[in-house]
């Protein structure tokens, strides 16, 4: 087992060293890039989000709302997404399955159906990725849903 981790960390290495704008973990060892590119912890990169606080408002109870919540990868390697996380079944994500390369811009979209929930709302997305700090990234969204006019009898 240790021999394959000092494997994969001499090809992450050799491909980083090459500066091209391509995906540095791009391989034919059937390795997905993915995967080394979270082993490499050396070489994570930085991310750069326009806002990370969506307040959506005032909405009625069934209502649903569409965000997205766009972000740069600042850093010098490709930016993996590996996952996203939410606080409740009701927050549904979406993410870019490739990598976004540095310089490049991508988006987190993020839907929120109110359905039965009503009140102040403070919704936490978990963006895990291959950021330096820390690879769990926090974006919320905010708002007041109200209750329909049947919900209010």
């Amino acid at each position: 087992m240790f021999a394959k981790k000092q494997l994969i960390y001499c090809i992450c290495f050799a491909l980083l060293a090459c500066k091209s704008n391509e995906n540095p973990y791009a391989n034919n060892l059937n390795i997905e890039p993915s995967v080394l590119a979270e082993m490499d912890t050396a070489h994570y990169t930085t991310i750069k989000w326009k806002d990370s606080i969506f307040n959506f408002g005032t909405v009625t109870a069934g209502d649903s709302v569409h965000i997205q919540f766009h972000f740069t990868n600042t850093g010098n390697t490709p930016l993996f997404i590996f996952n996203t996380q939410s606080t409740c079944g009701c927050t549904i994500t979406g993410f870019p399955k490739e990598p976004i390369l540095p310089g490049k811009q991508g988006y987190i979209s993020v839907t929120f159906k109110s359905e039965t929930q009503v009140g102040n709302i403070d919704k936490t997305i978990v963006v895990i990725a291959n950021t330096k700090k820390s690879k769990r990234n926090p974006l919320i969204i905010r708002g007041i849903v109200e209750p329909t006019s049947n919900q209010k009898h």
